[in-house]
């Protein structure tokens, strides 16, 4: 009996778009005289986490092993992470072609910002309060205080990395989706697992389902191939007078015309 094998490739409508902010800027935008723009990883113009269009899912054999789990046929070490989940495979241009994509986070550097805990712009150090709790700014929160229900975002799983203050404030001042923007103090940010497409083994092979969340250490992990880790949120702390004035920030922008389509060409809309 053959083992079960299947050519992957990640569908485009299978990719969890992180957002509808606009596409950033081409290489070409890049300001004269250095390297500072868009052709730069970890700045506004591309923020570390989101993915050039040069920068695209790559096709792989995923067989089924001997144990259950589902693997590639030519498996290398970084096609894992360090609880086990394999992860759907993407190219990588650092040279600045294409444009950035905000709405699609590359697998690997989303990975690494959300294992090490960094700023998704500039993967630095996160904004951290004196306790040490993480700030993460989530959208589509609550429209107001009253609005909140206790606990609300209490053990949210989520896959937006934490941010620092600045890019914080350059988020919600110019991408369009965060008019709802919550700033949250997270104390303890567990790892939880990864989202990505669940995989079923049968008489015709290797079928790809769902998108889906599996938790590490489950046995839904073994049919799961990743493109985002995930994170519980614990012992959450809504901060409630940054939520308005990040908030306020976009309002002003709008004030002054600095509307989505104005920004579009600083791609500084990188918050997911």
């Amino acid at each position: 009996m053959q083992t079960p094998h299947a050519v992957l490739t990640v569908p485009r409508d299978a990719l969890a778009s992180a957002n509808s902010c606009p596409a950033g800027p081409k290489a070409k935008d890049t300001p004269e005289g250095g390297q500072v723009g868009a052709g730069e990883l970890g700045t506004r113009w591309w923020p570390y986490i989101s993915r050039r269009s040069t920068e695209r899912p790559q096709r792989a054999h995923l067989v089924l092993r001997a144990d259950g789990i589902l693997g590639y046929a030519d498996e290398e070490e970084d096609d894992r992470d360090t609880e086990g989940g394999l992860w759907a495979r993407i190219s990588t241009d650092l040279s600045g072609g294409g444009t950035v994509e905000n709405r699609r986070p590359h697998y690997y550097r989303q990975r690494h910002l959300m294992r090490d805990l960094l700023c998704q712009v500039c993967a630095q150090a996160p904004a951290r309060d004196e306790a040490g709790a993480y700030l993460f700014v989530v959208a589509d929160g609550p429209r107001t205080r009253a609005d909140a229900r206790p606990d609300w975002a209490e053990g949210a799983r989520e896959a937006t990395p934490p941010v620092c203050l600045t890019h914080a404030e350059e988020s919600a001042t110019h991408c369009p989706r965060l008019p709802r923007c919550v700033a949250l103090w997270v104390h303890r940010p567990v790892l939880f697992g990864v989202f990505g497409i669940r995989y079923s083994v049968g008489a015709r092979g290797i079928r790809a389902g769902r998108r889906t969340i599996a938790e590490y250490e489950t046995a839904a992990l073994a049919r799961v191939v990743a493109t985002q880790m995930i994170r519980r949120l614990d012992g959450v702390v809504v901060d409630w007078g940054l939520t308005e004035h990040l908030r306020s920030l976009r309002d002003a922008a709008s004030l002054i015309g600095a509307t989505p389509a104005d920004s579009a060409q600083e791609a500084r809309c990188h918050s997911h």
